[in-house]
């Protein structure tokens, strides 16, 4: 098993480098976590760094049930309880991305649809919510609930005036969803920008989405994302 932590431990710091270089990074804030296998627990990006800073050795272990820190060096983020609150509300989510990318923070704000206007927002074709229930920082047990609730069995949801919440299965589909959903919400704001855009159909959404987003092809997506993480650590 501990093996198998230091992996993952480093699969999730290149998640936070991969969420910095892609249009996700704002100063020290985001967090990205990951459910533990066999566990009640769930490794965590740190407070206090940037995710381009992220090295396996500032991951954090946060208990599920109570939110509390119970192995780092590092300052657990206030709003853990989005990741706890989902991961006890989906047993299906292993990994959940929260961020405040500035297309879908700006996105999320105007009260629109996500529309299939690109591939990347097929992904979403089956519903994108949005958490309005307040603008607040997530930092109680009840908040978190409240964000799973809106999320229900979705790929991701925006956050009013707060970002976005997008889950997935493993580190590896979470992280690129994340950073398609920005992706989507940039052209569909350029395409709105100019007039009345197209989008695709939800039959033919369905195919697309079946068509792009395989597991190999997820796959190779994520291992062209780490090629370019690990230039990135290099230049530094």
């Amino acid at each position: 098993m501990a093996a198998n932590i230091k992996e993952l431990k480093e699969k999730l710091a290149y998640s936070c480098n991969i969420l910095a270089h892609e249009g996700h990074w704002d100063n020290i804030l985001g967090h990205v976590s990951f459910r533990i296998p066999g566990q009640n627990r769930i490794l965590m990006k740190p407070h206090s760094f940037g995710f381009e800073e992220i090295r396996p050795q500032h991951i954090i272990v946060v208990d599920i049930e109570t939110g509390k820190k119970v192995d780092g060096k590092y300052e657990r983020h206030s709003e853990v309880f989005i990741h706890t609150e989902i991961m006890k509300a989906r047993p299906d989510v292993n990994c959940a991305v929260h961020s405040h990318p500035p297309y879908a923070t700006a996105f999320g704000s105007l009260g629109q649809r996500l529309r299939p206007v690109s591939h990347e927002g097929v992904i979403f074709h089956e519903g994108l919510p949005t958490f309005d229930y307040t603008t607040q920082l997530i930092r109680t047990p009840e908040l978190g609930a409240e964000v799973a609730k809106s999320l229900g069995r979705c790929r991701g949801l925006l956050m009013k005036n707060h970002g976005s919440t997008v889950v997935g299965e493993s580190i590896e589909v979470a992280t690129l969803y994340a950073i398609f959903l920005e992706k989507a919400a940039r052209i569909q704001l350029m395409a709105t920008a100019s007039g009345d855009p197209s989008w695709t159909s939800d039959e033919e959404a369905a195919l697309k989405y079946e068509q792009i987003y395989t597991p190999h092809r997820l796959g190779t997506m994520w291992e062209y994302f780490v090629r370019r993480a690990k230039k990135f650590r290099k230049s530094n």
